[in-house]
C-alpha cells in the first residue's frame, strides 16, 4: 500500500541497479525527506524504457527480482515505486509531474539527474521540471554528473567494464562490488567428486554478465561471508558441460546451501575459462585460484 498521509521527496531515474550517480540522487532524497518530515522515495519503471521501445534487452546491474531490495538497502530510501512504462510512456511530461508525482504520490520535493528525460517522447527535461515545480511550490534539485578520474559515472560505462572483466574498476564506479544474487540449485556434483565442492546458481540473463572465467569472489548469506574462488561459464573440460552457471567454491565452509539465497560479489578476474587436458590439470589450476583468492583477501 502507498502511504499518502506524508509528503514525499522523490528521486527520479531508471535505477537498473545502484551506482555512484544513483547514490547522489538518493542521498539528496533522504536529506530532503528529513527536511520536510516525509518519505524518501525512488520512482522508477518496471522495464527499461530503451528495452521496451527498441525490443533489444538492456543488461541490468542487478537482477530484476532484487532491484527494489538493493535500491533500498544501498540507497537508504524508504520505498521504491515502480511505474508501468507501457501505461505511462504516452503521458505528457507536465502531466507526469502534476498528476502523477505531485497529485498521486504527494511529491513535495523532486530530485533528478542532469541528463534525465521523462514523459512522452522524453520531452521532459531537468529545466522543464524545475519550472513546473516552481509553479507548484514543490522543491526541485538537479544533481550534476558524478565523475571518477574524469569519467562520468553511468550504467553504460559500467556495463562496458563488466563486459571486459574489469571488476575492480567497476566496483569503484558502482560504489560496491558487482554482485549476482540468486538461490542455490542442485548441480551435477562435479566439483564435489573432485574434492572441490561448489554451490550452483543459474546466470540471471537480464544482468550484465562478465566474461566466462574464474574470479575472486565473496559469498554472503545469513549475515556471514566467505571468500570464494568462483567459476562463471560452461565447464568446458567435461564432455557434457550443461547450461552456463556461476559456481563459487567457498573457502573454509562446510555446509548445505541448497535453496538458500546467496549474494556473490565479484572482486577480480583471474583467468578465462578453458578446457584442460585432464581433471588433474584442472584441479591444479583451481588450487592456484584458491590461493590467489586467499591472498587477495589477506
Amino acid at each position: 500500500m502507498i502511504d499518502n498521509t506524508r509528503p514525499r521527496a522523490i528521486a527520479l531515474g531508471y535505477f537498473d541497479g545502484v551506482h555512484r550517480g544513483h547514490y547522489a540522487l538518493m542521498e539528496r532524497a533522504v536529506q530532503r525527506a528529513r527536511e520536510i518530515g516525509g518519505i524518501a522515495s525512488v520512482f522508477t519503471f518496471d522495464v527499461h524504457p530503451s528495452s521496451f521501445m527498441t525490443g533489444r534487452p538492456v543488461p541490468l546491474l542487478t537482477a530484476a527480482e532484487y532491484r527494489a531490495e538493493e535500491i533500498k538497502l544501498l540507497g537508504g530510501v524508504d520505498e521504491v515505486i515502480f511505474g508501468q512504462f507501457e501505461r505511462l510512456r504516452t503521458v505528457d511530461w507536465r502531466d507526469f509531474i502534476h498528476e502523477l508525482l505531485v497529485g498521486e504520490f504527494g511529491a513535495r520535493w523532486i530530485i533528478t539527474g542532469f541528463n534525465n528525460r521523462f514523459g512522452y517522447k522524453g520531452l521532459g527535461t531537468p529545466e522543464g521540471l524545475a519550472e513546473e515545480c516552481a509553479k507548484l511550490g514543490v522543491g526541485c534539485d538537479c544533481i550534476g554528473d558524478v565523475r571518477i578520474d574524469g569519467t562520468t559515472v553511468s550504467s553504460t560505462y559500467i556495463r562496458g567494464l563488466i563486459a571486459e572483466g574489469d571488476m575492480e574498476r567497476a566496483a569503484r564506479f558502482l560504489g560496491h562490488p558487482y554482485t549476482i544474487t540468486g538461490h542455490v540449485e542442485h548441480g551435477r556434483s562435479v566439483g564435489h567428486k573432485m574434492g572441490i565442492p561448489t554451490v550452483n546458481l543459474p546466470l540471471p540473463r537480464e544482468m550484465a554478465l562478465p566474461p566466462y572465467g574464474v574470479y575472486v569472489a565473496r559469498v554472503r548469506f545469513d549475515g556471514k561471508s566467505y571468500p570464494a574462488a568462483t567459476n562463471i561459464g560452461e565447464k568446458p573440460t567435461f564432455s557434457d558441460p550443461g547450461a552456463p552457471t556461476i559456481e563459487p567454491h567457498l573457502l573454509d565452509f562446510d555446509g548445505d546451501l541448497y535453496g538458500k539465497r546467496i549474494h556473490v560479489e565479484l572482486h577480480k578476474f583471474l583467468r578465462p575459462e578453458r578446457a584442460f587436458g585432464s581433471v588433474e590439470e584442472l584441479k591444479a589450476a583451481i588450487a592456484k585460484n584458491v590461493q590467489q583468492t586467499r591472498d587477495y583477501f589477506a
